[in-house]
């Protein structure tokens, strides 16, 4: 799809439809019910939606639809890629990465729930008028209009977050992640000892460790180096850094360790990944 290759993010309505074929994605979807009764069936499940209800769809998941009462349905999708929101997540092609980046830092395994696998309704309507300010700022292309589609996507994800059960957990994860990932997210490029970060909490170094782990699936250290590669790859993305100064602003004192280090979660060399990305 040209549209949205180009500018990561697309959003069209379709009036009068009676039945969509099953097929899949490499892009995520939010589809907003704007008229009629319709079966969806997605992954296997299959779940009756109305005017006002809304669902997103993971990267490679199969879907279809039909309409449930005979008549015709009309529906708004919204396909965006997840570099839309961060350039460091080209190539995530999971809602779950989506959910715990930075800018949103929700904690999936807290849930109950899997956000992908739920029907969600736009009660006071705001949903749907956040979609339609894309909509228009997409057509519009005005100054500034790809970072004012961002914070109406991330805003929209951010209140269908809110709507799940354990929401506040997922938002603070637990006291010890929480507390580590908040760190990370304000100093990743400063030294980190992990003792120091334990005593400020008034644990010991392995209970944090295995709290840590418990909470978040991953040790303190890989969490670590995902996040600074994260940050290093929008960098190299977004400018004319030298390699040198993005290791350096991203924590690494030594370009060679963060090379290898980089190439290790990426598979480019630093200098190879901003190639490709500019290549795009």
């Amino acid at each position: 799809m040209p549209q949205l290759t180009e500018e990561k993010v697309y959003v069209i309505a379709h009036p009068n439809l009676r039945s969509v074929a099953a097929h899949s994605h490499l892009f995520f979807e939010l589809t907003y019910i704007l008229r009629g009764s319709v079966e969806h069936t997605i992954d296997g499940r299959v779940c009756r939606l109305s005017a006002g209800d809304y669902f997103l769809v993971d990267y490679g998941s199969v879907h279809a639809y039909r309409t449930a009462e005979g008549e015709s349905f009309e529906n708004l999708d919204c396909l965006f890629l997840p570099e839309l929101l961060d350039p460091s997540l080209k190539g995530r092609e999971s809602l779950s990465e989506l959910f715990e980046h930075y800018l949103l830092n929700f904690n999936l395994q807290v849930l109950s729930q899997n956000p992908a696998q739920m029907v969600f309704h736009d009660e006071d309507g705001s949903i749907l008028e956040l979609l339609c300010r894309i909509r228009g700022e997409a057509e519009g292309r005005a100054a500034g209009y790809t970072e004012m589609i961002r914070c109406y996507l991330i805003e929209i994800l951010l209140l269908t977050l809110r709507r799940l059960e354990n929401a506040t957990a997922a938002s603070g994860a637990q006291k010890v992640s929480s507390y580590l990932c908040a760190w990370v997210s304000k100093h990743y490029m400063d030294e980190v000892s992990v003792t120091e970060l334990a005593a400020q909490m008034n644990y010991s170094v392995p209970y944090v460790s295995r709290r840590f782990k418990e909470e978040m699936g991953m040790t303190f250290v890989r969490y670590l180096q995902d996040y600074r590669v994260k940050q290093a790859a929008r960098l190299l993305l977004a400018g004319k850094t030298p390699v040198s100064q993005v290791a350096e602003q991203v924590g690494y004192r030594d370009v060679k360790f963060f090379s290898r280090v980089f190439k290790t979660y990426t598979g480019h060399s630093p200098a190879a990944f901003r190639k490709l990305g500019k290549m795009q």
